[in-house]
């Protein structure tokens, strides 16, 4: 997406965000116990980004609990308020994997966009925002005991962009979090 060059255009859209994702956790926590999947997904698509891995200009970086306690202690010690905060919601995140593949031939990004819908489960789908032709998913798995998101995995399949923590990552915690952003 084409960050917008007006400040306050840029807050309001970021509010509005904030505020579906906080709607959509809130309604999603109920139902949760329900549909707890008995697929990995999150292990499906960072098996995926690392089948790609060797694919000329596809970038993928995976950052296991080692590598989470070295840019945990660095936000610690960091002045961005945001980022403190979020280290409380990041207390059971035990992997982070990113790839970005938007220099990658048109081609390549087809074919992993396929693939990946086809690991993907729209069952899962908390959040989809589109603007003009970007479209960014945000699909929450749930955790066995239905109370929290063992995966949160982000597309931006546009952008050639896909981020996948895993985890437990409590939907009360995010939705406290976000709430406090939007007041």
């Amino acid at each position: 997406m084409e960050l917008a060059k007006n400040t306050n255009f840029a807050d309001m859209r970021k509010g509005i965000i904030i505020l579906l994702i906080t709607a959509a956790l809130a309604a999603y926590g109920v139902p949760l116990r329900a549909i707890t999947p008995a697929i990995d997904y999150g292990k499906r698509v960072t098996l995926l980004m690392k089948e790609y891995s060797g694919t000329p200009d596809f970038q993928f970086i995976n950052l296991g609990r080692l590598g989470l306690s070295f840019v945990k202690e660095l936000i610690r010690h960091s002045d961005d308020k945001d980022a403190i905060e979020l280290l409380t919601l990041m207390r059971k995140v035990n992997q982070i994997s990113i790839a970005s593949f938007g220099d990658c031939d048109q081609d390549v990004r087809d074919r992993f966009a396929a693939r990946l819908s086809q690991v993907l489960d729209k069952e899962f789908l908390l959040v989809e925002a589109k603007d003009s032709d970007e479209k960014v998913q945000i699909f929450a798995i749930p955790s066995k005991d239905g109370e929290n998101i063992s995966d949160l995995i982000i597309s931006a399949p546009g952008s050639g962009a896909l981020v996948c923590v895993r985890g437990l990552i409590k939907v009360s915690e995010v939705a406290s979090f976000l709430e406090a952003k939007v007041n």
